[in-house]
């Protein structure tokens, strides 16, 4: 039965997008958007920029707590410049949704096949989480989309296309720091190919070129206007303190800036975003040195809040301000009380909540244990894909930084979809051996 179940969808796959691109679009019309954390903050910035008319950063941002995706927030301040609402920007998620799906159809069709790909997709349109992030405001989006395009370019291996993989790899740093986990991957990938061949493949120097020379234009077009050479966020300090400190947990946790402790500023009004950089750097650093156990003793736990719960928007898919599946189970576990997660009259809206939040999970654990046997599976094969190495690469790195900073599920993310055709092609394969069990 959910073979012909799986068959069918996956033969219906134009219809299946159809439906949902329209319910995502009832979704964006009939939802009001309100922003919190960083999907504020990045709102906020571009809204200064607007402003001002002044590109990110501006001068008003020297004394913020650091510069935070530069590209996007630009991107962010362009659209709003267009139509000031949430309503413009959760279009604007939806077209890179879209675009999303063709690359990632392309790279899945080119690494494995149709079946494969069209498997994967329908992964991707059934993992909430994507339709969920539609309706924030964050990087992971377009992050994503960037590294796919750089994977599909260099699929095709040319000079010109390497050249501009790796212009759009610089432009994912600018997106995201992570980025450079992208480039230790192909960095990786060349080296071994070196050494496997025994000589240098001019064309690739292509890529690192191309990384360059966005690197240093959009470094000088930044110091242009703000008088500074930067590229890139500048998150990485405070990121690695909320991670190395007494009262660390693994995940995020702000009270390492509460008084008393090694993150408070007395005049953080007064320093510029360099100097917080500096001094969240050092008290990092100083902790770790006096603390080496208790900072690997965290690692685990990093994982934990990474991987262990999917929460990152199915939330806001549902339109609940402010509440989480880790805050909803902390309540019910310490309060021992359901029923004040919400108020009496939004009671059906609790248990909706949960009954979704139990169906995206047992989906999202099913595609982390087929990504797992499809890994698996993988190393076992006599087979090797310069590309599945590239995606595997990326991956471990982006863990590895995770486990020298701080964990959450928007960590992972990007790991998850871009292992969707290893998972799909696993299970592609395990439903062609029923099949021709079926047929004998």
């Amino acid at each position: 039965m959910l073979i012909k179940i799986i068959d069918f969808l996956a033969s219906k796959l134009k219809y299946v997008i159809a439906l949902y691109i329209v319910l995502a679009l009832i979704l964006i019309f009939t939802t009001d958007v309100i922003y919190t954390s960083d999907s504020l903050y990045y709102y906020k910035l571009a809204k200064d920029c607007v402003a001002a008319s002044e590109f990110y950063p501006a001068d008003q941002h020297l004394y913020e707590d650091y510069i935070v995706s530069p590209i996007y927030v630009n991107l962010l301040a362009g659209i709003l410049l267009i139509k000031d609402s949430s309503f413009s920007i959760c279009i604007f998620n939806l077209l890179i949704i879209l675009v999303q799906i063709l690359f990632l159809y392309k790279i899945a069709e080119r690494i494995f096949s149709k079946s494969t790909a069209n498997l994967t997709i329908l992964f991707y349109i059934f993992y909430l989480n994507t339709l969920g992030l539609v309706f924030l405001n964050l990087t992971e989006l377009l992050f994503i989309l960037l590294l796919m395009i750089n994977i599909y370019l260099i699929i095709s291996d040319g000079r010109s296309t390497l050249f501009l993989a790796g212009f759009i790899t610089g432009i994912s740093i600018a997106v995201r720091p992570l980025g450079w986990a992208f480039i230790a991957a192909i960095l990786s990938v060349h080296l071994y190919q070196y050494i496997k061949d025994k000589k240098i493949h001019l064309r690739k120097v292509g890529f690192y070129a191309g990384t360059i020379s966005f690197i240093i234009l959009f470094g000088i077009f930044t110091y242009s206007h703000f008088g500074y050479f930067e590229f890139t966020s500048t998150t990485g300090p405070v990121n690695l303190l909320i991670g190395a400190n007494d009262d660390a947990t693994g995940g995020f946790d702000a009270t390492v800036h509460q008084k008393g402790n090694i993150g408070y500023l007395e005049n953080p009004e007064s320093m510029t975003y360099k100097q917080k950089g500096d001094f969240y750097l050092n008290q990092a650093v100083k902790w770790i040195q006096e603390n080496p156990g208790k900072w690997i003793g965290l690692m685990p736990m990093k994982i934990v809040h990474s991987f262990v719960w999917d929460d990152i928007s199915v939330t806001a898919l549902m339109n609940i301000e402010n509440w989480s599946l880790l805050k909803s189970i902390k309540k019910i576990f310490l309060e021992k009380d359901i029923n004040s997660l919400l108020p009496a009259s939004k009671r059906d809206m609790t248990i909706l909540y949960f009954t979704v939040q139990f169906v995206h999970h047992l989906f999202y654990f099913l595609l982390l244990y087929l990504i797992i046997l499809g890994i698996v599976s993988y190393f076992k094969g006599n087979y090797r894909s310069t590309e599945i190495n590239m995606i595997l690469i990326f991956s471990i790195v982006s863990i590895l930084f995770i486990l020298t900073t701080v964990g959450a599920p928007r960590y992972r993310y990007h790991i998850v979809i871009l292992l969707l055709p290893v998972a799909a092609n696993y299970l592609e394969r395990k439903l062609s051996e029923r099949r021709e069990i079926a047929k004998s």
